[in-house]
């Protein structure tokens, strides 16, 4: 499949496969088996796959091994080959967990966004605040019961181990009340938007195109003055006014051992 793309083919490989250009954080590891790239979280809970590069004839095998790395739970797989999606998911591979769409865009710019009026945005420093954002990001919509239970219930491991990796989370305030999170992992190619997220009342207002800027911000601050997102529809618009562009289509599926 062909895709338009940004100049920079390493911008582009970083959009796809932001994996595996970030440093691995605590509690995690990486493992690069050449077909497949895979970042394992909290000794083998998750287990996130990308960069794949297999023969769809092999995805009952890759499925196999990539499971074994995390024997308990659930493998998330991410590939610009719809080839390969639709082999991952005749040999057992589902659509992802809501809110999560299985397919978006990878989108990159090296274009300064545009600066936003009327809205204040601070970096998240406590553990208060990283859960001010979490609840943002619940109440954001499309989150089953369930999966908002686990995520509450793994905030404190989650806030311990994104302090321990570079980036970051910034929260936006209008009128003085945060209204809107985002996310972001500092790779060597530059920053991964990892998540955002506004209040349903509080959209339209400059929220999500502010904390664009906040991150672009600290990407020139570390010398990397590149921003990578994988978008669903929804944002997609928002960040190609910002300057972004799509770099190909991806498809997401989630899979769990037998």
């Amino acid at each position: 499949m062909l895709c338009p793309s940004p100049t920079s083919s390493r911008r582009s490989d970083f959009a796809e496969a932001p994996g595996a250009f970030l440093p691995a954080a605590p509690g995690t590891e990486i493992v690069d088996r050449g077909r497949y790239h895979a970042v394992v979280v909290g000794g083998g809970r998750y287990v996130n796959a990308s960069r794949l590069r297999f023969d769809p004839s092999d995805a009952a095998e890759v499925l196999c091994e990539v499971h074994g790395l995390a024997p308990n739970g659930v493998a998330s797989w991410i590939t610009r080959s719809r080839e390969l999606a639709d082999a991952l998911r005749a040999a057992g591979a589902r659509d992802p967990e809501p809110p999560l769409d299985p397919v978006f865009k990878a989108l990159a710019t090296d274009r300064e966004p545009p600066r936003v009026d009327g809205v204040e945005v601070r970096r998240v420093e406590t553990y208060e605040e990283f859960l001010t954002g979490l609840e943002i990001m619940l109440a954001s919509g499309g989150f089953t019961d369930d999966g908002a239970a686990r995520r509450r219930a793994e905030a404190p491991e989650t806030y311990a181990r994104r302090r321990a990796r570079p980036g970051g989370e910034w929260l936006a305030f209008v009128d003085g009340e945060p209204v809107a999170w985002a996310g972001a992992l500092a790779g060597t190619v530059g920053l991964f938007l990892a998540g955002g997220a506004t209040l349903p009342a509080a959209r339209g207002r400059g929220a999500y195109r502010a904390l664009v800027r906040a991150r672009w911000d600290h990407a020139v601050e570390l010398g990397t003055p590149v921003l990578a997102v994988h978008a669903q529809e929804r944002s997609r618009a928002i960040l190609e006014r910002c300057g972004f562009e799509v770099v190909c289509t991806l498809y997401e599926l989630e899979s769990s051992p037998p």
